[in-house]
């Protein structure tokens, strides 16, 4: 039995918050589609067409037919023919290969440095949240003082969890960790 795709759930059924989160996010793209260059953008068109099934189909068709149009022109009688094992072809194929490689290297560092600009925006929301969730938890962590003569003794797990996390010592408990492997 063939399943039905799952429809696409309606813009018009995202929270309010969600939305202005992609919104941020297409002004984020936009933003970084704005700054590539006229020939950042070609070579990035290239580099996608290179990378396309069309263009692996068409590279396979060119080099069969021309195998074929100068086996058959060696058979008829042809000067000007590439023969076995095609140094023309090989020419071609190289530069080819050469020009492929500089357009895909061009394109992954421009997508290495968006990376890390993502990257670096996740750290700094990352450390924001944790320092909101601290405060929260200190908040809370008052409230339940006030209201030990309720409760009793104060809970310990809520006293750990109001210290703020040490981004440093995170990190060189994470390399220690690595190295240790």
């Amino acid at each position: 039995m063939e399943q039905q795709p799952t429809p696409a759930p309606e813009a018009a059924n995202l929270s309010s918050s969600a939305k202005g989160n992609l919104e941020l996010l297409t002004q984020i793209k936009d933003h970084e589609d704005a700054q590539i260059s006229g020939m950042q953008l070609l070579i990035e068109r290239i580099s996608g067409f290179f990378g396309s099934p069309a263009y692996f189909a068409f590279a396979i068709g060119f080099i069969v037919i021309w195998m074929l149009v100068n086996g058959w022109g060696a058979h008829v009688g042809w000067r000007h023919v590439d023969a076995p094992p095609y140094s023309w072809l090989q020419g071609l194929v190289s530069s080819n290969a050469l020009l492929l490689t500089i357009a895909v290297l061009i394109r992954q560092n421009r997508m290495s440095k968006v990376a890390e600009h993502h990257s670096h925006l996740d750290l700094q929301i990352n450390l924001l949240s944790e320092q909101k969730v601290t405060k929260i938890l200190q908040i809370v962590d008052e409230l339940q003082r006030e209201l030990t003569a309720l409760r009793g003794q104060p809970d310990s797990d809520v006293a750990e969890m109001t210290k703020p996390a040490d981004a440093h010592a995170l990190m060189h408990a994470i390399k220690k960790t690595q190295t240790e492997r």
